[in-house]
Order: C-alpha cells, then structure tokens, then sequence
C-alpha cells in the first residue's frame, strides 16, 4: 500500500508570479522610518518635517494647549499633506531604478501626511509603497501587510481594488509558506467572486488558494477551487497542461476528504488529459490511483474493473518502452508492475477480482 503515496502527488504544481504587497503593522511605521511607532501623530509628523521636509527652525508642532515660543511659528493646516505628495513626486522619481528609495520616501510621505491626507490619496500612496516594495526581492511578508493596509483604505472607495489587494497580499503570504494569512486573505474575495482577472490568471489565482487550504488540511474546499481553476482553462488550448494538472490535483483532493467516486473520475479524466497531450508519466500515475480506487470499493467490494485499467496501463508502457527504451519509461512500468502484483495479493484475499493466472506483462 505505500506504493499508492505517489499516484496522489501531481507532478505540475501550477503557482504564478503576478501580485505583490508589504508594509509594517500600520502599513507605514517601522524601524527603517527612525519614527516611533508608539508615538502620537503631532510627533511622529514632527519627526518627518524636522528632517528636511522645511528649512530647520521655521515651524515647530506642539500640544493643541502650547502657546507658541519666541521665534517659532505654528504649522499651516495641509502643510503635511503637501509634504507627503512632494515625497511620493520624489518616490515616483526614484522607483524604476531605486525601489528601496523609493520605499522610504513613500513611507515618510505616510508618515508626515497623516491625519491631513485625504482618504484616496492615502489609499495611492499605500498602493504605490506595495509596487515599491514588489520590486524587492525577498520581501513577501512585508509586501503581504503593505497590500493589506492598501485594501482596507481602498475597501470605502473602490471595492475592486481593494478585492485585487486582498488577493495580492494572498498570494504573498502563500509565496512566503504563511497559509493560514494566504487563506485568510484570499477566502473573501475569491469565494464572493469580486475578482475581474482573466481567466487564465483567476486560475493561477485559485490554484495557490487551494493549494494554501491543502496546508490546513481543508481538502474539501481545495477541491472546489482547483476544480473552478480547471473549468476556467477547459478548452484553451494554450494551457492543456495546466489544465490537466487542476484535474489531477482536483481527484487528490476529493480522495483525501473521502470524496472517492468523484476521485476516480477525476484521475480517469486527468489521464485522458495527459493521453491526448502524449504525457505518459502523469497519465500513467492517473491511471494507478484509479485503479487503487477502484480496487477499494466501499465495504470492501470492488469499485470498477481495476484489473483492465491496469491491463490498458501495462499494454501502453510495453509498446511505448519497446518503441523508445527511455528511463523514464522503464521505471514507470517497473512501478506499474510492482502495484499490480499488490493488487493481485489484496484483491486474493478479498476475491474481488478474476485473478486466476494472471500475472503482470
């Protein structure tokens, strides 16, 4: 029975590139910004002004009851704001070929421009800190709370950027091995469907989601989202591949929530996939967990006719290693031997099958 483990592992994963986002707790404070974080706003805009945004000692910001001092003067309403849009005009700038600097100046810009802002500006600036730190390698998690903080200034304008965020920061906790915040962030906009990407991609998208809920062990829900991957690419012919992957994925999904009638027929399909494609290993790995299936009925009995799947199966490596003596060809015909001889000596003792004489091609 060990030998099933490898008929229930697709050999293609299906992840994908687009989509990035970052940040800190707030999206905007952390060690790097020389802010701290627990102080109020009139300080930490303080901090940002006094440090080149104004020439020195022309504005000062105190308490809402301090009288201003001899040679100082109080801060003008929307001076911050101006600030903040000056540094995002410097970040802009600084991008394409310093995303680290730019990174910076759009998280001053955060900074000094708090509480003046208005909430659309606010919003394009996070949105422009999560391109920022997208252009970094290496930094999922921080771009994950970048885009999170972005999607929840969007959420009161735009519910479909915020939806897009939301599956930007998804992914990101995905790419970085954090399922439980990849689920988190991507059960709400996939599962309302408020996502408008192509279908290739919301593929690419769905894949990854079901892939993170197979990591907590929500096999059933996974199913569901690699069989909607998979119905988004039928009949596109430019991703036959993938699309035969979600199908394969789908059955080892519906197999390990006990789902295994559906199984079955999602491993035949997949291997019917893989034939037309001319992929003999996946179709061959197919073709043995159905058949593993099909010898486990329920209560015991026979599902299906196990020993003619694996007949076909034997056939097909045979003239396929006798017209191209490959390796890969040689081991997957070993392997498919080995499993039928288990599945003589089970189904023997089970008498669910006409075994008399049979023995391996």
């Amino acid at each position: 029975m060990n030998d099933e483990l490898d008929e229930r592992t697709p050999a293609v994963s299906g992840s994908g590139d687009p989509g990035a986002g970052g940040g800190r707790a707030a999206g905007a404070l952390g060690p790097d910004s020389g802010v701290d974080a627990a102080a109020g706003p009139a300080a930490r805009f303080a901090t940002g002004v006094m440090r080149g945004l104004t020439a020195p000692g022309l504005i000062t910001v105190r308490g809402a009851d301090d009288p201003p001092r001899e040679g100082e003067r109080c801060l003008p309403s929307g001076t911050g704001a101006r600030a903040a849009r000056r540094l995002s005009e410097i970040a802009a700038v600084r991008l394409a070929d310093a995303p680290a600097a730019a990174e910076e100046q759009l998280r001053r810009a955060l900074v000094v421009g708090y509480g003046e802002l208005e909430a659309r500006e606010e919003a394009e600036l996070r949105t422009r800190l999560v391109t920022a730190i997208a252009a970094q390698p290496d930094r999922d998690p921080d771009l994950a709370r970048a885009a999170a903080s972005a999607a929840a200034c969007w959420q009161p304008i735009s519910a479909a950027d915020a939806a897009h965020l939301g599956v930007v920061a998804g992914r990101a906790w995905h790419r970085a091995g954090r399922h439980a915040e990849a689920v988190a962030a991507l059960e709400g906009p996939l599962v309302r469907g408020a996502v408008g990407y192509p279908p290739g991609e919301l593929a690419r998208v769905r894949a990854e989601f079901a892939e993170s809920l197979i990591r907590l062990g929500r096999y059933r829900q996974a199913a569901w989202q690699f069989t909607e991957a998979a119905r988004l690419l039928a009949g596109d012919r430019s991703h036959r591949r993938r699309h035969a992957d979600l199908v394969w994925s789908a059955a080892v999904a519906r197999e390990c929530c006990g789902q295994e009638s559906a199984a079955l027929g999602g491993y035949l399909r997949a291997a019917g996939l893989w034939g037309e494609q001319d992929k003999i290993v996946p179709r061959a790995r197919c073709l043995r967990a159905a058949a593993w299936l099909q010898l486990r009925g329920p209560g015991g009995r026979v599902r299906g006719p196990w020993w003619v799947t694996m007949d076909v199966l034997l056939a097909e490596l045979n003239q396929r290693l006798a017209a191209e003596p490959a390796a890969h060809i040689a081991d997957e015909l070993d392997r498919t031997r080995a499993q039928f001889a288990q599945m003589c000596a089970q189904a023997s003792r089970t008498r669910s099958g006409p075994l008399e004489g049979r023995q391996p091609r």
